[in-house]
């Protein structure tokens, strides 16, 4: 019997973006995920970005401060500052987002050059960079473009809504048109898990999926959450 052309067809693979958290790159980004990537290989392929700007690193014990690390590879990065300062915190209620327009601008063209990219995980800053990214589906933001056919879907790590005043039209959207897999740990003192959970609560669509764990400010041991993640890549890769 003569085998279907389709049963013999590659598995494709789905093609996700990463957007690190504050104060990473995408250089420590990719290696925090190892065993996540090598766990979820038959599932999806991911590329890592870094974010344009460098923050100001608190002083250390000779009272200087610093702009980044001497390993290039290793520099620390920022999607925005809730400070003049060019600092950030998720708990800063501020007027300003200094350097998001041009972030999106940066991430828009990354996508352009490098995509096209089914999804879009994002961690911490990076996750709630993720999540205004998709608000612009139904809502546009100075200086960016509609990014409704640019992904399909978002993986939400340790997210948070911005307190910027600059994002208050933003965190209203509801976003109806992307399904989405949010994962945070109740033992997170940095990302508190009720801005995590409040984050989710803006996602509708029917493929919305939380994940709990029990750790703290990260990506957590894939062994916690890999039929849970693995359930998500396949309904979004119909």
């Amino acid at each position: 019997m003569a085998k279907d052309p389709a049963d013999s067809k590659e598995k494709k693979l789905l093609k996700i973006l990463c957007l690190h958290g504050y104060r990473q790159n995408g250089t420590v980004f990719r290696e925090k995920t190892g065993a996540f990537r090598k766990a979820l290989k038959k599932h999806a392929v991911f590329d890592f970005v870094d974010a344009p700007h460098v923050p100001v690193v608190p002083a250390q014990s000779n009272g200087e401060s610093s702009s980044g690390a001497k390993d290039d590879k290793y520099t620390p990065r920022a999607w925005w500052f809730s400070k003049a300062q060019k600092t950030f915190s998720s708990w800063d209620e501020t007027e300003i987002a200094e350097g998001f327009e041009f972030s999106v601008r940066d991430v828009l063209q990354y996508i352009k050059e490098n995509g096209p990219y089914d999804g879009i995980m994002g961690f911490s800053q990076g996750a709630c960079m993720t999540h205004l990214l998709a608000t612009m589906n139904k809502k546009s933001t100075a200086g960016a473009e509609n990014t409704e056919k640019l992904f399909k879907f978002v993986i939400i790590v340790a997210g948070f809504k911005s307190l910027s005043l600059v994002h208050n039209d933003q965190n209203t959207v509801f976003i109806s048109n992307l399904p989405s897999l949010h994962i945070y740990g109740t033992g997170d003192e940095i990302v508190p898990n009720w801005k995590s959970q409040k984050l989710s609560e803006m996602y509708t669509a029917p493929g919305a999926k939380i994940v709990v764990h029990e750790g703290g400010h990260c990506v957590p041991p894939i062994s916690k959450i890999k039929s849970d993640v693995i359930s998500f890549l396949e309904s979004v890769a119909i």
